[in-house]
């Protein structure tokens, strides 16, 4: 059987280092992230300590930026941080208005509403319910949950009904309480008390999200094994949810081994001519559950998209780019991203424009199979989250 290696989940790790940075731990995170995102965000917490007032840039790490935001709005000191054009385009306004309600200092450095950002930080005291649009990204929520213990008179956040990722809330609240905060959930509110994080020694899963990609291949060659290690059903991860998705392309998922065993299994295939996936919890399965259903022989339709426009790219756009180059039929109607098969065969040479998003350059990477006519024009842009990418894939 053939072993496809991930890596670790970078959005465990994530939030594993800034709760383990506030509690002061020495603990250690065993196999964390060793992707970009995770990479940079132990330099610049560790940035906070050795240069103070200095410029924190961020990239275009969506998740370190918004992490970092309300990190640095409770530590005392002037803090700045800016990130590359593509970051400096998304959202940040609704996190930055709530840590404002909450009495943070905060304040356009060039352009209202987007990075570069001066931060007086040490000044989150306000008790009271708030609420924040969270309709572009779950990471608004998960940023201010992280620090919630720390401000000294609590937190109470009112959710709002349209909420993207909300299994991204609940894996932030699932670590918090790990970690011996005082965190509670009922219906549409989250109460947070002041309660210090309590940090131990841990191991980070690994990655749902970069297992997706295995589940891409068995589609595409409609046949194989595959075996990825430490994966687990009662899994944190949203992405998770992908062994239920693929299962009605014909992929099945056994845990076996301290990992799972993946196989095209041709009797699980729905028997339903057009399919319909919900990505809004999962949006980061969308390129590879497209690619995968191109070849799928049926009509799918993908709805809760809203978000993928303020990824790394513009993934409906991307996505959409990207598959009218190979021939394939696909369309936008309304909120929802339709695709059919193929319309047209392409025969001369494709390169797919990844706009520097990994996830495009991995699903298209994995369709290359099939289409050897595609290039990539970044192959370099997987080290986001997938550094052993390239060796994985063709293993």
């Amino acid at each position: 059987m053939q072993e496809f290696k991930v890596p670790s989940s970078k959005s465990i790790s994530n939030r594993l280092l800034i709760i383990k940075y506030l509690s002061q731990s020495k603990e250690e995170i065993h196999n964390i992230s060793t992707a970009d995102d995770t990479s940079l965000m132990k330099e610049l917490l560790t940035q906070i300590e050795e240069s103070p007032n200095d410029i924190f840039f961020c990239h275009n790490a969506g998740t370190v930026t918004r992490f970092l935001i309300s990190l640095l709005a409770l530590k005392k000191g002037i803090w700045r941080i800016d990130g590359d054009l593509n970051m400096r385009k998304r959202p940040i306004i609704p996190l930055i208005d709530v840590l404002k309600e909450l009495g943070a200092e905060i304040n356009y450095i060039e352009e209202n509403d987007e990075l570069p950002i001066k931060i007086t930080g040490g000044k989150l005291i306000r008790a009271k319910t708030i609420n924040i649009d969270s309709s572009l990204s779950s990471q608004f929520i998960s940023s201010l949950l992280l620090i919630s213990p720390y401000i000294k008179e609590g937190l109470k956040i009112e959710l709002k009904e349209e909420i993207v990722s909300m299994p991204y809330i609940d894996m932030t609240i699932s670590l918090i309480k790990l970690f011996g905060a005082i965190i509670e959930k009922q219906y549409n509110k989250i109460t947070v008390s002041y309660s210090p994080y309590t940090f131990k020694e841990t191991l980070v899963e690994n990655d749902w999200s970069s297992a997706c990609f295995a589940y891409e291949k068995l589609c595409i060659f409609k046949g194989g094994e595959i075996f990825i290690n430490n994966l687990y059903p009662n899994s944190l991860q949203p992405d998770s949810t992908a062994k239920e998705y693929f299962s009605l392309l014909g992929i099945e998922t056994k845990f076996k081994n301290n990992g799972v065993e993946l196989s095209y299994n041709h009797k699980l295939i729905s028997k339903e001519k057009e399919l319909e996936f919900d990505i809004n919890p999962c949006p980061d399965i969308f390129p590879s559950l497209v690619i995968s259903s191109l070849f799928s022989g049926k009509k799918v339709s993908f709805k809760g998209i809203k978000s993928l426009e303020y990824k790394e790219s513009n993934r409906i756009k991307s996505m959409l780019e990207g598959l009218q180059q190979i021939g394939a039929n696909v369309s936008l109607e309304e909120d929802k991203f339709i695709i059919n098969g193929f319309s047209k065969q392409v025969n001369e040479d494709i390169i797919i424009k990844t706009y520097d998003d990994h996830r495009i350059a991995m699903a298209f990477a994995i369709a290359s199979f099939k289409f050897p006519n595609i290039e990539i024009d970044n192959k370099d842009c997987v080290s986001k989250s997938f550094p052993m990418f390239w060796e994985s894939c063709y293993s």
